[in-house]
């Protein structure tokens, strides 16, 4: 998707994606197995991706940089289930009182989606999943038991905690290192791994957004997300506990534990997945070698970025450049 076109131009069956500008719709449409759109750099920058598209689901990587903050929506000709992971940026669904950004989802059920309101200059990166009950046929029996988990009636929306386990997984079909035909098996196999993980957090164990036994308030949920935002700025070389605890006005206790709390994984953890997540897009761009990378992350020993890695993506470094050729 490079742009967007008018709306008098003629809208082929299946969804529609629309903005308002000016009090004028213009459109972005697409049938499910394609995306179609023109105009160019007219509000911003976009690129939609297809990752998978199967008999029962697809999924798509959008990436958005609006000029201005703007409204949107969609209708959707075909019934079906949507996750939105917003794993960059932040988005409103102003209709439904809900905002949507990394740290938390989007699952709904609506033959249409109104008033999205996404802000001025902010990059977002929406990974898309789309379930059609209706053609699952077939499909493990399994699967088929857990769609009657999702809220009944034709029309709901709600979000949830977006687990360090749902992104990690998220995280693999963006970076898949295989070719086809080895591609969409491996893409399909995470698809129902991320579904998995989706009804064993959301029905199973009742996942909520940040609340729990530490009690925080509304100003320290406030300075652990800037707590993120400085370690997101700074992974390479982070601050100490004690210094990043400072920076944020809180105390180690309530910063240690009201971390995990909000966003599921320790500030350490955190920490090493943003590195890694860097050392792989540095090895696909394959401008430094496997010891450069790991120095660039912030390991002095090579041995120890290989161990970190193959923990995190199942490999090491060597065999997923391997696998990159």
């Amino acid at each position: 998707m490079n742009g967007w076109e008018a709306a008098e131009k003629t809208v082929p069956a299946g969804e529609e994606h629309w903005l308002m500008h000016n009090n004028r719709p213009y459109v972005m449409y697409s049938t499910p197995d394609r995306v179609v759109a023109g105009a160019g750099e007219r509000f911003g920058r976009a690129s939609v991706r297809h990752l998978f598209s199967g008999p029962f689901a697809r999924i798509r990587d959008t990436e958005l940089t609006f000029g201005d903050s703007i409204a949107g929506g969609a209708r959707f000709a075909i019934p079906h289930i949507v996750l939105y992971f917003c794993l960059a940026g932040q988005f409103a669904l102003e209709e439904n009182d809900l905002a949507v950004d990394d740290t938390n989802f989007l699952a709904f059920r609506s033959a249409e989606l109104r008033q999205v309101r996404f802000q001025s200059g902010l990059y977002n990166r929406i990974i898309t999943v789309e379930i059609y009950p209706e053609q699952m046929q077939g499909v493990d029996s399994s699967l088929q038991a857990l769609l009657p988990s999702f809220p009944a009636g034709e029309r709901f929306f709600s979000n949830h905690r977006l687990s360090p386990g749902l992104r990690h997984i998220l995280q693999q079909l963006i970076d898949c290192p295989y070719p086809d035909p080895v591609r969409e098996l491996y893409i399909e196999g995470k698809l129902l791994e991320l579904l998995a993980v989706y009804f064993n957090e959301t029905v199973y164990r009742q996942a909520v957004l940040p609340d729990g036994p530490l009690r925080l308030s509304r100003q320290d949920i406030t300075s652990l997300q800037q707590a993120r935002q400085l370690l997101d700025r700074n992974f390479i070389t982070p601050p100490t506990l004690a210094g990043l605890a400072r920076m944020v006005c809180l105390n180690e206790f309530k910063l240690k534990n009201g971390f995990k709390q909000v966003f599921g994984q320790t500030v350490h953890s955190y920490v090493v997945d943003k590195r890694l997540e860097l050392a792989v897009r540095l090895l696909t761009e394959k401008k430094l070698n496997i010891g450069e990378v790991a120095s660039h992350i912030g390991y002095a020993n090579a041995s120890y970025f290989a161990l970190a890695f193959r923990k995190k993506n199942g490999i090491n470094p060597r065999e997923y450049l391997a696998q990159r050729e």
